[in-house]
């Protein structure tokens, strides 16, 4: 089998040849993740994709969380099409897009995703022109990862420009945040920094002790920074809102859940980088043959 990483380059250059030049959007690649379920990541997710939409940024969600369908679910809407149907040639990337609230895109995971490395050449060149294409058509990515270790989940975040991590002050929680950051500094020692969310927090006290904690044994043990983002209180209207199949950011603006994720998602559209990574570097990253 030809190496992916040289079939991935003689893509983009194939691409170049046959296109012509278009200016680059680079966008922005986020990827959201937990060391266990049940935290509130996918319906995180979501709310700041709406926020982000808000402030005027086109924001496509890929839905990594394989075979469960979270952001599907908790908007009420389902796709016709999914990555798996990107990678076996059945549908492109705009076809499986799927719109939502505010003219949100999402990708649906379905199965499609699980083994990247065992991807054949045909389906790496499916996916990859697919994310190309997702370069053109968002500002912001935001990756949907499913909970735990896995290497899948690990290789998003090596890929991404930003790894938020999401947990609750649920003593597992944090354990398990910890675990996967620690997996994170084994895997991919060139993170050094990462957004840290404390969700459903019953006060600001609870919260800071929280990113007290899980920081200092971070950077105390594994050499790793996590950059406190914000807390989102425990909130009523935020399940009503779950309940509704419907974002609290817009069901719901008001409430305390909503306005913190509003500030959340303007503190990360603030993070500035001296670079920015391209689609290409994204995939190469993606698939484990490119570490820096």
């Amino acid at each position: 089998m030809i190496d992916q990483a040289k079939s991935l380059r003689e893509l983009v250059l194939q691409r170049k040849k046959e296109e012509a030049p278009k200016p680059v959007m680079n966008a922005r690649v986020y990827a959201v993740a937990s060391g266990k379920g049940g935290v509130g990541k996918s319906n995180f997710v979501i709310n700041l994709a709406v926020c982000m939409r808000k402030l005027g940024k086109r924001v496509v969600i890929v839905d990594a969380d394989f075979g469960l369908a979270n952001v599907e679910i908790l908007l009420g809407i389902y796709p016709k099409h999914t990555v798996a149907d990107v990678l076996n040639g059945t549908a492109d990337i705009e076809a499986a897009l799927t719109k939502g609230p505010l003219d949100i895109m999402f990708l649906s995971g379905g199965t499609g995703m699980l083994n990247l490395s065992e991807m054949t050449d045909k389906q790496l060149a499916q996916l990859t022109s697919g994310f190309m294409k997702l370069d053109e058509l968002a500002d912001c990515i935001i990756i949907d990862t499913r909970a735990g270790l896995s290497n899948a989940v690990l290789n998003f975040i090596k890929a991404a420009d930003e790894t938020v991590i999401i947990t609750t002050p649920d003593p597992t929680a944090i354990a398990d945040a910890y675990a996967l950051i620690k997996s994170i500094r084994n895997t991919a020692p060139h993170i050094t920094e990462l957004k840290l969310i404390v969700n459903c927090a019953d006060s600001a006290a609870e919260s800071e002790e929280v990113q007290d904690k899980l920081s200092g044994v971070c950077e105390r043990f594994l050499g790793i920074k996590l950059v406190p983002l914000g807390t989102i209180p425990y909130d009523t209207y935020l399940a009503r809102a779950v309940r509704r199949q419907k974002p609290v950011t817009m069901a719901y603006p008001s409430s305390d859940s909503a306005k913190s994720i509003s500030i959340i998602s303007n503190a990360l559209l603030q993070v500035t980088h001296e670079k920015k990574n391209s689609i290409y570097s994204f995939m190469l990253k993606l698939i484990g043959r490119h570490k820096g």
